[in-house]
């Protein structure tokens, strides 16, 4: 059974942030203060320094370089873990110890082990998945039109999400390009979004099949001032088969060419009676049917606004409260399960299935 974090469900709910990075500072911050009853009262880093230096850009009262410390001074309602993967399940098993629910950014962990475990650490107490996408209008209402079967039952999805944050040279190195952060680069980064949104519209996946490659080699080192090597892939394409019989197209790349907008996500889906589009950069869904193509017009959101949702989102599960389409946790761990395939396709140079 699960606990709520929180009796009184009228008091102010108390917030830390574990990692200091850039996704903190221009997405949950932001976010948090739209959010009424939400007080960011402490981050934790491993780097003392940074994490007071974060904590006064952000006006955040308190910082800390130990989460059990953090937790027991400040007697925190909720948690958000944004640290890099590799530690998350160390800061999953520090916060399992207090009563805070947790909201664990994407990927749960680096391995489908590891976010077994980081599940079952969780699993009395509300704790949610940083699957971003799912608060997006445009994708509400893009699976609510695929799961009502407004073009009849899926047969394939196409999916590109497409950045050009990394398109150039000029990006020096950093944690993202190194395979003992990131193994499959901009698949661990990008793909448990895209992985997550097709689970959510058509299913569990049950085979994969992978490319990748690595497009620039060396970025600069701004600490050594040297070319560093990368390490992980900047580009794949990635075939997934759902349980449902639908199949799936990715194309993920943080290398895609510049062209006006920072990237973005495309989604066709194609039925037994029509199909479905969406784009990231666009503001409706569109539906062909044999009667004609309709426009249905979507709000708008912007990304702190998302992030708003989210952290409202999180604070009523927290308080005991039951949100329909949250990711949850085990939704973190099926799609590492998938990742893990990706991997093991990576390898063997084929189609792997996906191991339960």
């Amino acid at each position: 059974m699960i606990r709520p974090a929180i009796v009184d469900r009228d008091a102010r709910f108390r917030l830390g942030i574990i990692g200091h990075g850039m996704w903190p500072s221009t997405y949950l911050i932001p976010g948090a203060r739209q959010v009424d009853d939400v007080d960011v009262v402490a981050v934790c880093g491993r780097d003392s320094a940074r994490a007071a230096d974060f904590a006064d850009a952000h006006g955040i009262e308190r910082s800390y370089d130990s989460i059990d410390r953090m937790l027991t001074v400040e007697d925190l309602d909720g948690v958000i873990i944004a640290n890099p993967p590799p530690h998350h399940e160390s800061a999953v098993r520090a916060v399992s110890g207090f009563r805070a629910a947790v909201l664990c950014e994407k990927p749960l962990a680096l391995e489908a082990d590891s976010a077994r475990r980081i599940r079952d650490l969780l699993v009395d107490r509300p704790a949610l998945t940083g699957f971003t996408l799912r608060w997006q209008p445009l994708f509400q209402q893009l699976r609510e039109a695929v799961v009502t079967q407004a073009v009849g039952a899926v047969r394939h999805v196409r999916i590109r999400y497409l950045q050009s944050s990394a398109a150039t040279p000029a990006r020096g190195w950093d944690w993202h390009f190194d395979a003992a952060d990131e193994p499959l680069g901009v698949i661990s980064d990008l793909g448990p979004h895209a992985i997550d949104l097709v689970r959510w519209m058509v299913g569990d996946v049950t085979e994969v099949s992978a490319f990748a490659r690595t497009t620039i080699g060396e970025r600069m080192d701004a600490d050594s001032g040297r070319l560093r090597a990368v390490t992980n892939h900047d580009d794949a394409d990635v075939q997934l088969t759902a349980q449902s019989g639908a199949t799936v197209s990715l194309t993920i790349s943080r290398v895609a060419p510049d062209a006006g907008v920072p990237g973005g996500i495309t989604v066709e889906v194609l039925a037994e009676e029509g199909w479905i589009r969406v784009d990231s950069n666009e503001a409706d869904v569109v539906i062909g049917t044999a009667s004609g193509v309709e426009r249905r017009p979507v709000a708008a959101m912007s990304l702190s606004s998302g992030s708003g949702a989210q952290i409202r989102d999180f604070v009523r599960v927290a308080r005991g409260e039951h949100v329909d389409g949250l990711p949850s946790v085990d939704d973190g761990y099926q799609a590492q399960l998938v990742m893990d395939a990706v991997a093991r396709s990576l390898d063997a140079g084929g189609t792997v299935l996906v191991r339960a």
